[in-house]
């Protein structure tokens, strides 16, 4: 019989918390490599899920190309997001409540928002080969995929702001634009 204590798995709970406390400690250590490793993994998973479950390719249709880049773009946006979201909290700092929130989502969803629509085209169109391309995206998606984010970043954001730790915002951003790319692709699929 031995005495050694019982090891925990990932599947338990303390194997969950244990995964948790981890993901924790890598956030707190490396902040901005941890969140981009997230969000590249979320991203790329969003972009298989979207593939798989709304385009109906199956694992064998699977556009690899794509879902690298759609990783890819999760990895070099997140740093972005990182920055947004220290220098959102700054600007509020004297701010308390409703004035900090409202004001974190205006300037969020009034100049982020766009920003980070105009970053996408032009990263997909390098990322495709075919920087040349990039004025033409942004000038055919820039507005629909503007009106479409608000359909649903400001009230990921009102949460966010209102009840996500700070630390944990690209986060909760990254699972909800997981989600995002599922929505996406399902329109474009539509299309």
């Amino acid at each position: 019989m031995s005495n050694s204590k019982p090891t925990t798995t990932a599947s338990s709970p303390n194997g969950l918390a244990s995964l948790w406390e981890a993901y924790i400690f890598q956030l707190r250590k490396r902040p901005i490599l941890t969140k981009a490793l997230t969000s590249a993994v979320l991203s790329g998973l969003g972009n298989v899920a979207a593939q798989v479950a709304v385009e109906r390719k199956g694992l064998r249709g699977l556009d690899v190309g794509r879902l690298w880049r759609f990783t890819a773009l999760g990895l070099l946006l997140s740093p972005v997001s990182h920055y947004k979201f220290l220098w959102l909290e700054n600007l509020f700092r004297f701010a308390r409540g409703k004035t900090a929130v409202y004001g974190k989502l205006a300037i969020d969803q009034l100049v982020f928002g766009p920003i980070f629509n105009v970053l996408f085209y032009v990263l997909m169109a390098i990322l495709e080969g075919q920087p040349s391309a990039m004025g033409g995206l942004i000038k055919s998606n820039f507005w629909p995929t503007t009106v479409n984010s608000w359909k649903v970043w400001p009230i990921a954001s009102f949460i966010s702001f209102n009840y996500v730790p700070a630390e944990l915002r690209v986060l909760f951003v990254n699972v909800v634009a997981f989600f995002w790319v599922i929505i996406l692709s399902g329109i474009a699929a539509r299309k």
